[in-house]
């Protein structure tokens, strides 16, 4: 099985490495901005609040070269104009949170951006490889909720039900991160970064795996475990699009 699924992983980068057009303006900006965007996410929801503040500096900074470059982009559409403001108004309500110390009102504010470049991204029909995790994850959440400070004897036939069918979405959501065809090197991921977010396909279909087993046999204490796994091998191939500070 492991074999089978490191071969399979092959696969898709072989044909990940056949994507033959350049990446659109839009979205060579926005692989540079997560760069900077994702680690000041995730820090958030991590221990060390000198990092998260650096992270966050380093994303504004960031994100004043991508609105230079974009926010005159689509003269005359009043909605592109209004997801910068919603932005920037996010990126206050975050730097203010952090310097109260208030790093899980930060990382909501933070979230507003990932959704809203998502939906903008998503609306003029561009293929984007992050917006494909970020899918995957409304669903990934909805799991590891579903489950949630649950003793093992509480998870009962209807959770087993509502699990399976959330399931079910995922691995198609799962199928579509792993079967997009894109380049890598546009992305700017190479050496370690490309390494992890492989390896983190691999752990993730291991994961999904092991939740639908425990699913399948309607065993509660193997599906407290298995759904919270879920989410950390999602969070490394998310990550990987991200250059986080030392």
């Amino acid at each position: 099985m492991r074999s089978l699924r490191l071969a399979l992983t092959a696969l898709v980068w072989l044909a990940a490495g056949a994507a033959a057009a350049a990446l659109p303006p839009l979205l060579e900006d926005s692989a540079m901005l997560d760069r900077s965007y994702i680690p000041a996410l995730m820090l958030t929801n991590a221990k060390d609040p000198a990092r998260a503040q650096a992270a966050q500096e380093a994303y504004e900074k960031a994100w004043s070269a991508f609105a230079a470059r974009q926010r005159g982009a689509r003269p005359g559409d009043a909605g592109w104009a209004k997801m910068f403001d919603a932005i920037e108004k996010a990126n206050g309500e975050a730097r203010a949170a952090i310097a109260a110390g208030k790093m899980s009102d930060a990382h909501n504010a933070q979230e507003v951006v990932r959704h809203l470049l998502w939906h903008e991204r998503r609306a003029m029909g561009l293929a984007y490889q992050p917006d494909l995790l970020t899918d995957f994850h409304a669903t990934m959440e909805l799991i590891v909720a579903t489950a949630q400070g649950k003793e093992p004897a509480a998870i009962g036939a209807a959770d087993v039900a509502t699990l399976r069918r959330q399931l079910a979405e995922a691995r198609v959501l799962w199928q579509a991160v792993k079967s997009a065809r894109w380049d890598p090197a546009e992305y700017g991921l190479d050496g370690a970064r490309l390494d992890a977010y492989r390896a983190a396909l691999v752990a993730e279909d291991k994961a999904l795996d092991e939740l639908a087993a425990a699913v399948d046999a309607g065993d509660g204490g193997r599906i407290a475990n298995a759904a919270p796994a879920i989410k950390p091998p999602f969070a490394k191939a998310y990550a990987a699009f991200g250059v986080f500070p030392q």
